[in-house]
């Protein structure tokens, strides 16, 4: 319950902060929204996990903080509504295939340069930034020979890196790649663990429209 609170109340504080910033005035209001481009398959002796998918939408607000010469650095911060899904298959005994999803609320913020432009309405961005994410929604993974049932963790952190590029100042289209530093899930069953942990790259199609 504690956990829970503190990222409800970290997320709430890290968005009004935003507001607080000097470029209030120049602050942008849109949609973001992403689509995994990779479909990451995990397996051990026991277990296979395969299928995975992911995909993103949510508000999000942009704002410019510094010109630098060719180009200005600002920051971008968004509230995204996060589904993951799979699916788990054990490879021997009983239990079959499982589809599971796991639905995050996630905060990625981001520091942003654009550069480019001038005659053409054409900007190019490249952007780095932590993101937290709170589960909100998940499917339990009940797996024969376990005495309790396994659910995906609570919190989940990580880095995101991107490139793209903007169209008339108002639509964004780029590539996101995104680091995950913790596990999905809280196991310590070595043969289950690594498929259900198993780091891969995560790619994924964003898309933005700005107001």
């Amino acid at each position: 319950m504690k956990t829970k609170t503190m990222c409800k109340t970290g997320m709430v504080i890290l968005l009004l902060s935003m507001l607080s910033i000097p470029a209030f005035s120049q602050i942008r209001f849109g949609i973001k929204a992403s689509v995994g481009l990779n479909n990451p398959e995990f397996s051990s002796s026991t277990l296979s996990v395969e299928n995975m998918t992911t995909y993103a939408i949510g508000p999000s607000i942009e704002a410019p903080l510094l010109p630098l010469g060719v180009g200005t650095l600002g920051i971008e911060a968004s509230l995204l509504y996060n589904d993951n899904r799979m699916t788990v298959a054990r490879l021997s005994g009983e239990g079959g295939e499982k589809d599971v999803s796991n639905r995050y609320l996630l905060l990625p913020v981001n520091a942003k340069f654009k550069f480019g432009g001038g005659m053409l309405p054409l900007r190019l961005y490249a952007a780095a930034g932590p993101y937290a994410g709170y589960l909100i929604e998940g499917d339990k993974l009940n797996l024969s020979e376990t005495l309790n049932d396994i659910n995906a963790k609570e919190f989940q952190a990580g880095v995101n890196l991107g490139i793209g590029f903007e169209v008339f100042s108002m639509i964004q289209l780029g590539v996101n790649y995104r680091v995950q530093l913790t596990d999905n899930y809280s196991i310590d069953e070595p043969n289950w663990s690594a498929p259900l942990n198993g780091k891969s790259d995560y790619w994924s199609l964003t898309g933005s429209i700005y107001f």
